[in-house]
Formats: C-alpha cells, sequence, structure tokens
C-alpha cells in the first residue's frame, strides 16, 4: 500500500487540486514541517463546501457566512 501522503496527492491531483509551495515563508497557522498545504479555493473549486472522507466516515468542510472554515461530522 503508497504511503498516506502519496494516496493524498494522488486523491487531489484526480480532483485537479494542486499542492501549494511549502517553501514560501512560514505563518504561525501554516502545517507542521513537512505539511502539505492546499488552497482552499481549489478545494472547494468555487462552492461553499465539500465532503470529506476519512476512515469510511464523512466531514463537511464548509465556508461560513462570515468567511470562517467549519470541520463538522
Amino acid at each position: 500500500m503508497p504511503p498516506k501522503k502519496e494516496v493524498a496527492d494522488s486523491v487531489l491531483r484526480q480532483a485537479g487540486c494542486s499542492p501549494v509551495s511549502t517553501t514560501s515563508p512560514p505563518d504561525t497557522d501554516g502545517p507542521a514541517e513537512g505539511g502539505i498545504r492546499y488552497r482552499v479555493d481549489e478545494l472547494l473549486k468555487g462552492s461553499r463546501e465539500a465532503i470529506l472522507v476519512h476512515r469510511g466516515q464523512e466531514y463537511r468542510l464548509r465556508i461560513t457566512a462570515t468567511g470562517k472554515l467549519i470541520l463538522t461530522k
């Protein structure tokens, strides 16, 4: 079985998303060292929400009316 990172990259590439370079200046809210960043607008493709599947469970990632991100089960 391929490593999780390769699987995640493959799924997101198939969805038309591309990883954002992690070589940009660090910010305090960014991922831990070695993390991968994806732009929310690419992930949602113009929609306000997306369904993410993790270990067979569905999670809803959505942008609220105030522009915040919420992930719910």
